[in-house]
This record gives C-alpha cells, sequence and structure tokens, in this order.
C-alpha cells in the first residue's frame, strides 16, 4: 500500500553576526506492494484467509505493472525509431534538394547565366553547409 510522508530539516548556524537557515523538504512515498507486519496482523484477527487474499491481489498488482511498463516501453521504442527514421528522410530530401540546386546551378552557368547560376550554386553549398551543421547536433 502507498503511503506518502513529508520529512522536513532544518539548520540554522551562526557565523561572523551572520545567521542562516537551511531548511529542506522531501516527500518519501513507500510504493510497496504489501501492507506492513502490524497491519497484516490486525487484518488476519478480523479474517484468517485475508493472508491469501491480499497476496492473490500484490500478485495481480505486480502483473498490471509489469505490463503498463512493457508497453510505456514498447511505445518509447517506436517513438525512438519513428524519430531515427524522420531525420534520416529529412537529410536525404535536403540533401536532394541541394544537389537538385547545384545542378541546376551548373546547367544555368553553362547555358551563358552566370548571376543566376551563381546564385542556385550558392544557395545549394548552403543548403548542404546548414543541413550538416542541424544534423550534428541530433
Amino acid at each position: 500500500m502507498a503511503k506518502r510522508e513529508l520529512q522536513q530539516k532544518r539548520h540554522i548556524s551562526n557565523r561572523d553576526n551572520v545567521t542562516t537557515i537551511e531548511q529542506t523538504e522531501q516527500f518519501v512515498v513507500d510504493d510497496s506492494l504489501l501492507p506492513t507486519a502490524e497491519e497484516l496482523a490486525k487484518l488476519k484477527e478480523l479474517d484468517p484467509n485475508i493472508i491469501a487474499w491480499v497476496k492473490e491481489r500484490c500478485v495481480a498488482e505486480q502483473d498490471t505493472r509489469i505490463y503498463f511498463n512493457r508497453n510505456q516501453i514498447k511505445i518509447a521504442r517506436k517513438d525512438v525509431s519513428w524519430f531515427h527514421l524522420n531525420n534520416l528522410f529529412s537529410m536525404i530530401f535536403v540533401f536532394l534538394v541541394a544537389i537538385a540546386g547545384l545542378g541546376m546551378s551548373c546547367f544555368l552557368v553553362y547555358n551563358d547565366y552566370v548571376v543566376f547560376g551563381s546564385i542556385f550554386g550558392t544557395t545549394g553549398l548552403a543548403i548542404m553547409l546548414w543541413s550538416m551543421r542541424k544534423s550534428g547536433n541530433r
């Protein structure tokens, strides 16, 4: 049975006519499935068969927690794999756009459109450099 307890600590110190107070608070949660031994003894006085029932409920609770944790892990794995797949496709798309810009730049320069070709080439190189800088952080 989950039990919650608030623990507070206060430390007062004096140094060079300066008083400092340090206070810490900690919330302690006992997430044990079984009740304490005293509680079990009191319950056994009420009903001798209660211990078997409590054990059965604890096993069911533990199985439910394990099932929940496994499902959470599956969801996290799917999320991570989708994130990596999305990054891969993004990098491929950016690379193809940059290569297309460089190819268009070569085509325009060979057909005597030097200014437009330079603009496409510079843009393609800028896209490649920007995508490499962004992908390194991930």
